[in-house]
């Protein structure tokens, strides 16, 4: 009896540091919570400050990924898109190419710049500008989309997922061990290659896709690039592009053919497009070139922002110059 219990107990102590281990190490039960809408399907629930894998995810009273907004906020960039610049969980704050620039600018200019952080992971350009519609532009001096060529087609589907994609929770695990077993071992590895397979076997025509991805397939192209390009128009809002390229493109040394769509919609439109194809972005950039071809690590936020930075300075300048002669007269 002794024996058994000594084991019981060395068991217990083993999953009782485990489970601390997951809880304050790596911010397990602890994930960004999302919430569904009616106009752009999803987003970062609103006020939330998670430690995740050892990085801190904000969202201010907006669900912008940015900090809160404030009255004295006279001088706004807004930076949207998808998970190329919202970053997730593998991203911290303060390496978001928006933070980065942020800070930058607030330097340069000695007075406050904000750079909002307006995405959510798989938004098209049409989420994008749902949620401006609905939010308002906040005041916007200048607008960056950061887009890719899968974006040409991204359209809305309003299929839900929050609450059931396990990419997009709207409640916490309440154990951790549970929540590692259940979205990390089984999702991505137990079910993907033993029960799938398993299933394949022996019941194919009952075989069900695993929602763990979000699918959209636009039959045209994305509407939101001419809704943005048009409503920046009427309101006189500077609006450019930075076309973010996969790794199977940046091999290629060209973008695919929704690029080169998304190329010849700037041309048409005559909006300014940073090809970042021809910046030449290194493998390093990327957080798992084996896995993850499209996001940045922060190595690549901070390229990002690198290569941001002078041609947003050129409208600040611009903004700033017009402020001065506005206020000498």
């Amino acid at each position: 009896m002794n024996y058994w219990r000594k084991r019981l107990i060395i068991v217990l102590a083993i999953l009782g540091i485990a489970e601390l281990v997951l809880r304050f190490g790596f911010g397990f039960c602890n994930a960004p919570l999302y919430i569904e809408d009616p106009d752009f399907e999803y987003v970062f629930a609103p006020n939330q400050y998670r430690f995740r894998f050892r990085n801190v995810v904000r969202t201010n009273e907006f669900s912008i990924r940015s900090e809160s907004i404030n009255p004295t906020d006279t001088t706004v960039i807004l930076l949207v898109g998808d998970s190329v610049i919202n970053g997730g969980n593998p991203t911290d704050h303060d390496n978001l190419a928006s933070t980065i620039l942020e800070k930058q600018f607030t330097e340069h200019y000695k007075k406050p710049v904000r750079v909002l952080n307006i995405s959510a992971g798989s938004w098209g350009p049409d989420n994008v500008f749902a949620f401006l519609k609905k939010k308002g532009f906040f005041g916007a001096d200048v607008v960056c989309l950061v887009t890719s060529s899968h974006d040409a087609y991204d359209n809305m589907s309003h299929h839900k997922v929050v609450g059931t994609n396990p990419n997009y929770p709207d409640k916490q695990y309440k154990v951790a061990l549970y929540e590692f077993w259940h979205r990390y071992i089984y999702t991505l590895f137990v079910y993907h290659y033993v029960e799938v397979p398993l299933k394949e076997f022996f019941g194919p025509a009952t075989q069900k896709a695993p929602n763990d991805v979000i699918h959209k397939f636009g039959t045209v192209f994305n509407p939101g690039f001419q809704k943005l390009a048009d409503t920046t128009k009427a309101l006189g809002i500077p609006f450019l592009m930075y076309l973010h390229p996969e790794l199977p493109e940046i091999a290629q040394n060209r973008y695919d053919s929704q690029g080169e769509e998304i190329l010849a919609f700037a041309r048409k439109n005559h909006i300014p497009v940073i090809e970042e194809l021809k910046l030449h972005p290194a493998k390093d950039l990327f957080r798992s070139p084996d896995f993850d071809s499209i996001h940045y690590n922060a190595k690549g936020q901070a390229f990002m922002a690198k290569h941001l930075y002078p041609i947003l300075k050129q409208y600040l300048d611009a903004y700033f110059a017009r402020h001065a002669r506005t206020h000498r007269s």
